[in-house]
């Protein structure tokens, strides 16, 4: 009996001192960091499967840890203006929002709010409405942290993005900007890591769990600020060039509030990383040449890079004849034994697969989808490198006393419309059509569509992207260049898009005009290519119209290359001439080198019985490439009847003869698909296919 109440004794001492400790951890214990997620149906998770496990908030929680407690307050329809159809400040679930007395608030909110029954007449109120919302939860919490979400896209094949919802959506974005500056609230941008996104977005509006995901880690990002230690974009690494300038911008990631130091050329500078993590640098008064050392210091971490030059940059964009390595043209021959020049630094995107007519894989289409299709890097062989873009560098090379830099990102069969952002082509009331069932649409040209659906299977008609998608070459490479300084562009594209020349004048001009705005450069030199003789029918009438294009634009020009076709190869070998003329003409017109560089253009032609007197812009040294008679001119009388005349040049004139009773109505030059035309001038360009009509008695003019 007495052991049992000794037993019992030290049983109830045992207990006591477990109270006691368990009293002490739970008096010590932080209760979690309270985080209230407010917003629509993209907060709620509509449409996504098990969305109690997958909307963004729950996802978020997952991040987070147990110490934050995340709640989804969402609902679905809920517009932020109070006078809306559905305002959310008469939820139930901004009631609950209020009660629950966050320490943190996370508002995505506008979405709804491009209805037409609440922006056309209410959206004057956005920002005082949403100041309001932010009263509210700061009287609840004074010391509360407020974040609040640009919109997640809502893309063109949502019924109401042509009839206003696309521009309310612009508008909202920008006066949830103005929110966050005036409220000094944070702003988290939920639009830009999904803009590239559609496969995410079934119904054009709602993401899936995965799309649920990206804005998860995207919140996350901005609640919580990791050191992650010093962080550079992949475009810096060792062998790099970097565009010279009176400001070269250096950026990266860090720890917040930590400095960044970096040194090169005999220079010091440093800034502070801000709360986002992010930091930037501008080098000033940086003397071209190389090579370099730079060194980025932070904290415990340096980054120490070599070989690193300042020149000039080019961005070499383009398809097939782009992409056509250096080492299967005939130039290879005797370039394999040269020495690639030192100061010519070569970039490439490599495409993961090649488009060729086959069956991608499950892990390809998966990369495709995930915008990781390209690879690129510094220090790529010149094997492997664009033969255009290559001789284009060195003959920089030889004439400059600087580097050049190329950066390639070319795909065979690539439509141009590939190349252009999704917002440009939002903007167009015609273009924005690409991306309705592109799949299908006559708007993209049949062979690409063909080779689309064999690379990509049954995935073609659903979700599945593809590189020749609209915008996606842009969105997976061309957007990672885009912080870059670059001093030109060489495009060498066109085979997947001459079914419709109109079209692509308009894509072309959209896709400059984007350029030209994204690198802040309204004067950004854009060097193209134009197609070569080819037994294509439609092939004069193109190269007509990228004749039209370079006329029009002061900083496009034009490398013709009618003379280095084949009647049925796309693929021509004859690269080194084309690079030769593109250097050229970026010689004579970006570098301001006394040399001539313009093909004969005519000017005017007069008209006599029995010839044609034609008269030229650019005739100095007007020839023939082979020093024979002028061909490739061809008269047309009003019945739609041709005639092929050859020409003799005097005193840098043209003379044509005429028939006797032919009723001229046209004159065409370099008008065959593949053409033996042969005109050109002191520079060596060849002339372009041009296309006249008689306008009035005794002189034709330009159409």
């Amino acid at each position: 009996m007495m052991i049992n109440s000794l037993l019992w004794r030290r049983l109830k001492e045992v207990s006591f001192l477990m109270i006691l400790i368990l009293c002490m951890s739970t008096a010590h214990a932080q209760p979690p960091i309270k985080v209230a997620c407010m917003g629509n149906s993209v907060t709620y998770g509509l449409g996504i499967v098990d969305r109690e496990q997958n909307a963004y908030p729950v996802q978020l929680q997952q991040l987070l840890g147990e110490d934050y407690q995340v709640r989804n307050y969402g609902h679905s329809g809920a517009t932020l203006l109070r006078q809306g159809h559905r305002p959310y400040a008469q939820t139930e679930e901004f009631a609950a929002a209020l009660a629950y007395g966050p320490d943190i608030a996370l508002i995505h909110l506008g979405l709804n709010d491009t209805d037409p029954r609440n922006w056309p007449d209410h959206g004057g109120n956005f920002l005082a409405d949403y100041s309001w919302l932010i009263a509210q939860l700061r009287a609840v919490n004074p010391q509360m942290k407020i974040y609040i979400a640009l919109l997640t896209p809502l893309y063109s094949e949502h019924p109401r993005f042509k009839s206003g919802t696309y521009e309310w959506h612009k508008e909202i974005r920008s006066e949830i900007r103005q929110v966050a500056q005036a409220n000094e609230v944070d702003l988290i941008d939920f639009f830009q890591p999904l803009i590239g996104r559609p496969d995410l977005f079934p119904d054009a509006i709602h993401p899936t769990a995965e799309g649920a995901k990206i804005l998860a880690a995207t919140a996350y990002s901005s609640l919580i600020v990791e050191g992650g230690g010093l962080q550079l974009p992949d475009f810096f690494s060792n062998g790099m060039l970097l565009q010279r300038g009176e400001r070269i911008r250096i950026n990266g990631k860090g720890t917040p509030s930590e400095t960044v130091w970096l040194r090169m050329q005999g220079k010091e500078i440093s800034v502070q990383v801000n709360q986002n993590g992010q930091w930037e640098l501008f080098l000033t008064e940086i003397q071209p040449g190389g090579p370099f050392t730079m060194e980025v210091i932070h904290a415990t971490d340096t980054i120490r890079m070599e070989e690193i030059w300042v020149g000039d940059l080019w961005l070499c964009l383009g398809q097939s004849n782009m992409d056509f390595p250096l080492s299967s043209s005939s130039s290879w021959q005797i370039e394999q034994a040269t020495e690639k020049p030192e100061r010519l630094k070569l970039f490439k995107y490599n495409a993961i697969q090649p488009t060729d007519n086959r069956l991608w894989g499950d892990s390809t289409l998966m990369k495709v989808n995930d915008l990781s299709y390209f690879q690129g890097q510094w220090n790529s062989e010149r094997e492997t490198f664009s033969a255009v873009a290559y001789h284009f560098g060195t003959d920089l090379i030889k004439e400059m006393d600087i580097p050049i830099g190329l950066v390639q990102i070319s795909l065979g069969g690539a439509p141009i419309e590939a190349f252009v952002d999704r917002e440009s082509l939002w903007e167009d009331d015609l273009l924005v059509d690409l991306f309705d069932d592109w799949q299908n649409s006559d708007f993209i040209m049949p062979w690409v569509r063909e080779r689309a659906a064999m690379n990509t299977g049954e995935g073609y008609e659903g979700q599945q992207r593809h590189p020749y998608q609209p915008s996606y070459i842009y969105e997976a490479a061309i957007s990672n260049m885009t912080p870059f300084g670059i001093k030109g562009i060489l495009w060498y594209q066109g085979e997947s898009n001459t079914h419709n020349p109109t079209l692509y004048k308009r894509l072309f001009s959209t896709m400059v005009d984007s350029y030209r705005n994204r690198w802040a450069n309204d004067s950004l030199p854009i060097y193209l290519v134009q197609l070569p003789g080819m037994a294509r029918p439609s092939w004069p009438k193109f190269r007509e119209m990228q004749l039209d294009l370079a006329q029009r634009d002061p900083y496009t020009e034009m490398a013709v290359t009618l003379d280095l076709g084949d009647s049925l190869e796309v693929h021509p070998k004859e690269k080194k001439q084309v690079g030769e003329r593109l250097a050229r003409l970026a010689l004579a017109k970006t570098y301001h080198k006394p040399l001539p560089a313009d093909a004969p253009v005519i000017d005017s032609i007069q008209v006599f019985p029995e010839e044609l007197i034609v008269y030229f812009k650019f005739k100095e040294g007007l020839q023939t490439l082979d020093g024979g008679e002028v061909l490739g001119f061809i008269l047309e009388d009003t019945r739609g009847q041709s005639l092929c005349v050859t020409g003799k040049i005097r005193n840098e004139q043209l003379h044509l003869p005429i028939p006797p009773h032919f009723e001229l109505q046209k004159v065409t030059y370099g008008y065959e698909p593949y053409t033996k035309a042969n005109l050109t001038n002191s520079s060596g360009m060849p002339m372009s296919t041009q296309h006249y009509s008689l306008k009035g008695s005794g002189h034709i003019s330009q159409e």
